[in-house]
């Protein structure tokens, strides 16, 4: 086998809770040594990014990436997905690697997390140096003599731990989630067991978001370690997604229309503000999006839990973790890679007819992150890390009020290929009824700002809403391996 072409892709300008951009980039791609007779080849490859982290105290959680690697034989115009070998690989030092296993077949996987050790605790900048995953080139179909093109992604993860949490806030949100009988009015989640909905003592009471009984343990309920994106889709790496699909499935993703990317066209489409998060989505696109990254959807459940943590709860929080909140009303450098914060102590970019508001679109991912002297609060963080889940964009999410989002089960993601017409061929993923949206968005109206609470269920079930999809855009998670 000869590899005439290594490209790294996905390097993205983001924010950590209370770092700067953290540039996560993939570097010194190349191939070792073919295996002929296990028709393997070793991908090797180097990763950094600003501003990780590891701890062992409070959310005790980490940063990674996510790593998938795309193949083109000679000849072809068609990028398909590499499947990677979960043993033989090499992580640098400092560093841990899991490659995800495949359900059926736990020696294979689609993709791979990078991070932090477990002696490797502290925050600041971190590069992984010649790393080495196994490539089963055999399996994909790719013959000893194939000339093959490799190119290599990274998404920036925050890994979401196993445990006990607790849903809805006992609060007034709309249709928040309510533990019957609880003294605090909210549920606890204790394990990847069935939860039975109702109005007795210990049921959980979906308080008009939906119907049924019971919600099955093969559902996402958040119990179970997870990880998430840290950042919501930039325009980057939609384009990316678009330039490495057929030309006939690019042209099903709203693409020529998207003002995103106006005036340009496959295999070379260009974001118009690279570092801006995506919108102008619908389910469909989003899911397919899922699908090639080997990704899955987020459950509402999940949302709550990455949101709050193991905190307790209480009414109308954020999901930094206050009731507080400043909207954002002046940005300097619109649109430019530097975008930042204009206003003091902004932390939200919400519309309302309480505030102000400067931008018609997203913010760039990450904005509130400030380089120095910030808090959880004023960065807009998650307990656990993950930025802007309570603004900017809407987040997709599975309704655990229908039969059609209880199918959806925490073990089925994405295995990088699509349909001959781009759609996911996960069909659980495209129905109406399975999804919703969670958090508040950058163009609403009266009432925006009490979307942006965690246990807020407003929009739950209306994977619709936005007016031509403008305020939807993409935040993905995958199963712990």
């Amino acid at each position: 086998m000869k590899t005439i072409k290594l490209f790294a892709m996905w390097t993205l300008f983001g924010s950590l809770t209370i770092g700067h951009a953290n540039n996560i980039a993939i570097t010194g791609i190349s191939s070792g040594t073919q295996n002929t007779a296990n028709h393997t080849l070793p991908v090797n490859l180097s990763i950094s990014w600003e501003n990780s982290w590891r701890t062992l105290t409070n959310e005790r959680n980490y940063d990674g990436a996510w790593i998938i690697i795309k193949y083109k034989k000679g000849g072809s115009d068609i990028w398909r997905h590499c499947t990677l070998k979960t043993s033989g690989f090499t992580a640098a030092a400092g560093s841990e690697i899991k490659v995800a296993p495949n359900p059926t077949d736990n020696t294979r996987g689609k993709g791979a997390f990078l991070y932090r050790a477990e002696n490797n605790t502290g925050i600041g900048n971190v590069a992984f140096n010649n790393n080495q995953f196994i490539w089963d080139y055999g399996i994909d179909g790719v013959a000893d003599s194939d000339t093959v093109e490799l190119k290599a992604f990274a998404l920036e993860m925050v890994y979401i731990p196993a445990g006990e949490y607790w849903l809805g806030s006992g609060g007034q949100e709309s249709k928040c989630f309510t533990g019957v009988g609880s003294t605090n009015g909210a549920y606890l989640v204790t394990g990847d067991h069935p939860i039975v909905i109702g109005n007795a003592d210990g049921n959980l009471n979906l308080n008009g978001g939906g119907t049924g009984t019971s919600i099955p343990d093969t559902f996402p309920n958040g119990f179970n370690a997870f990880w998430i994106m840290k950042y919501e889709c930039s325009q980057q790496q939609y384009a990316d997604f678009l330039n490495n699909i057929e030309a006939t499935q690019a042209a099903n993703m709203n693409a020529s229309t998207s003002a995103n990317f106006a005036g340009t066209s496959h295999p070379n489409f260009q974001p118009m503000v690279p570092d801006r998060a995506n919108n102008n989505l619908n389910y469909g696109e989003f899911a397919s999006f899922a699908d090639w990254s080997c990704l899955r959807p987020m459950s509402e459940m999940e949302f709550e839990k990455a949101c709050r943590g193991v905190i307790e709860p209480f009414p109308n929080e954020f999901a930094w973790g206050t009731t507080a909140y400043t909207q954002l009303t002046a940005i300097n450098n619109i649109g430019q890679p530097i975008e930042s914060v204009a206003t003091e102590g902004a932390n939200c970019h919400i519309k309302s007819t309480n505030g102000n508001f400067p931008l018609s679109l997203p913010t760039r991912v990450g904005i509130f992150a400030r380089p120095s002297g910030s808090t959880r609060a004023l960065s807009g963080a998650t307990y656990y890390g993950v930025m802007n889940m309570s603004d900017n964009l809407l987040e997709f999410t599975v309704f655990a009020g229908t039969p059609e989002g209880r199918v959806i089960t925490d073990t089925v993601h994405g295995d990088g290929a699509l349909t001959a017409s781009g759609n996911t061929d996960i069909s659980a993923w495209i129905s109406p009824e399975a999804l919703g949206v969670r958090g508040a968005r950058f163009n609403g109206g009266a009432g925006e700002l009490e979307r942006g609470r965690i246990s807020d269920r407003y929009y739950a079930n209306t994977p619709t809403i936005g007016s031509g999809h403008v305020s939807r855009g993409i935040r993905l998670v995958r199963t712990a391996p």
